[in-house]
């Protein structure tokens, strides 16, 4: 194995890099705070090994990692790539698969992406991360066990098992998705100011963007299925159909939400016009009301020098019955005709 690629650095300049070795009777957890710990633990050949590295940032660390493990160049280079589409690629003694992991805590605003890629090899697994914050602790806990599968078959089940771990968690953004077009849905039905149609383009963004992470994935698993790399056992295979159902089912439930946020703009549409066309009516019998009444006052605003009436004392407390008496009869006959 390739010695270090850099001797100055000092060990503490590490990122907290965790192995687990584990075999059937076997199990231990590692923090590495330097890379040649990490060769002496690799020479023991019974047992596999599961590197996590949380960060990416360190270059040089890659190179020298990937020096240790014998890693192709070009795998380097999409490892310090956040910009991948989720793939899988076979070499001759490792498989590279590289996927998107999204997390939110509360909200859909909330979430947020990075992208995990996972190397494994005949007796390693070796998985790279954005940031520090993952979600395998279930992984974890499941190695911990004696009985867990991880220990008994091959690095391609454990990979199945981180794949399956970033899977899983699409499901709690799913339901965070249900949640807000369900509140979404109950804000417009109430007339909330609070809701309009930026609310709903940014939810359907966020979809979207959901959707556009899983379908590679479906990809990713139908090409994993079909791979007679000598790393992929057929026997694990029934696994990975599990992932793949899993994927089929949050991309369907992804274009339920979808249709329904495109069923609430139309909504929210509907609802607007109903709300114009109320204020249009009751300005139309607001006008309607007042149409005889300026009828009226236009007669006796005309300059004729001859109008009896307006001689009249009474004329002016008369003129104000005639219009109240007007005004109550279009009131009775507008509501009579249920106009409001």
């Amino acid at each position: 194995m390739s010695k270090t690629n850099d001797p100055s650095r000092k060990p503490s300049s590490l990122p907290l890099l965790e192995l687990y070795s584990f075999g059937e009777q076997h199990f231990e957890k590692h923090l590495i705070h330097r890379l040649e710990d990490l060769k002496s633990f690799l020479e023991k050949k019974e047992l596999k090994f599961w590197l996590n590295v949380p960060s990416i940032d360190d270059h040089q660390l890659i190179q020298d990692i990937a020096a240790i493990f014998s890693i192709h160049p070009l795998v380097i280079e999409d490892l310090t790539t956040t910009s991948q589409r989720p793939k899988i690629e076979e070499f001759e003694d490792h498989i590279f698969v590289v996927l998107k992991m999204l997390y939110s805590k509360n909200s859909l605003a909330e979430i947020q992406d990075e992208q995990v890629s996972i190397l494994f090899g005949n007796n390693y697994i070796l998985s790279f991360q954005e940031t520090p914050q993952d979600i395998f602790d279930n992984v974890r806990i499941r190695l911990e066990s004696p009985k867990a599968k991880m220990r008994k078959l091959g690095t391609d089940y454990f990979t199945y098992a981180l794949v399956d771990a970033i899977v899983d968690e699409y499901y709690g953004i799913l339901e965070l998705v249900s949640d807000a077009v369900e509140k979404c849905d109950d804000m417009i039905m109430k007339n909330k100011s609070n809701v309009n149609l930026n609310t709903i383009h940014h939810q359907r963004k966020i979809v979207r963007k959901i959707r556009n992470n899983i379908w590679p994935i479906r990809e990713l698993i139908s090409v994993w299925k079909k791979s007679e790399h000598p790393l992929i056992k057929r026997k694990n295979i029934t696994y990975i159909n599990d992932i793949y159902e899993h994927s089929i089912e949050i991309l369907e439930g992804l274009e339920l939400q979808r249709e329904t946020m495109s069923s609430l703009a139309e909504l929210y549409m509907t609802q607007l016009s109903i709300k114009q066309n109320e204020v249009m009516k009751t300005l139309t019998v607001i006008s309607t009301i007042f149409i005889p009444l300026t009828f009226i006052a236009g007669i006796y605003g005309m300059n004729f020098k001859v109008m009896p009436e307006l001689e009249w004392k009474y004329s002016y407390p008369v003129l104000w019955l005639v219009f109240i008496f007007i005004t109550y009869l279009m009131i009775r006959y507008f509501k009579r005709k249920k106009w409001f």
